[in-house]
């Protein structure tokens, strides 16, 4: 658990040092643009997917019950 805390420290301070530099923000704009892409790719996929199904549509036959409340 020490090794942790420590570990977390360092990252801490390292991260807020490089935060403080402004190293850190490409790579948040980077990030940023990624998931817009990945947003939008989804958006498409989850569009064509509702124009052209490729399965039947599945229905459940009904079923009568079977129970006896003798």
């Amino acid at each position: 658990m020490i090794r942790t805390l420590i570990f977390g420290a360092i990252a801490g301070y390292v991260g807020k040092k490089l935060y403080d530099d402004g190293k850190l923000t490409e790579f948040k704009d980077d990030l940023v643009a990624r998931y817009g892409d990945a947003k939008a790719e989804l958006a498409d996929k989850t569009a064509d997917a509702t124009r052209t199904p490729t399965t039947p549509a599945m229905t459940s036959p009904s079923v009568a019950s079977a129970t006896n409340f003798n």
